[in-house]
């Protein structure tokens, strides 16, 4: 299960609204059950590209992957493939935004979160999810 793997905590503004995920135990525990049903999140800071690809990742169904190119075109600007990276490296939202479901063509995963030493996590997560998917 993801939760026994892999630590997940959010810090909260003043309304209780989730504004940043972490992989820790460092700050207010959550399941990854309770972030992918949270809608309760204020999305601030990036650009106003960057934010159109955080947003258009809840799009993409779980246990599923599109890639980097894909996304550029989703966001209207098919060439950006590599502003589209850079965009999910600064995911303030991970999971409830769900970059880890962005490949790279080949279909291999690519990094997360700006680290190539955090692929792991986005290969457990995208595992959990297609066993999800098979229930």
């Amino acid at each position: 299960m993801v939760n026994e793997e892999i630590k997940l905590s959010v810090k909260r503004n003043q309304r209780g609204q989730i504004i940043q995920v972490f992989f820790d135990n460092q700050h207010e525990e959550v399941t990854y059950e309770e972030l992918t049903n949270n809608q309760n999140f204020e999305l601030s800071g990036g650009t106003a590209f960057q934010q159109a690809v955080w947003l258009e990742l809840q799009k993409i169904p779980a246990g599923t992957t599109i890639s980097y190119q894909e996304m550029a075109a989703r966001v209207g600007s098919p060439q950006a493939q590599q502003a589209v990276g850079q965009a999910l490296a600064r995911n303030p939202l991970p999971v409830i935004l769900p970059c880890h479901r962005v490949t790279r063509k080949d279909g291999s995963l690519g990094g997360f979160m700006g680290q190539e030493d955090a692929v792991h996590i986005k290969q457990k997560i995208l595992e959990y999810e297609k066993n999800l998917n098979r229930k």
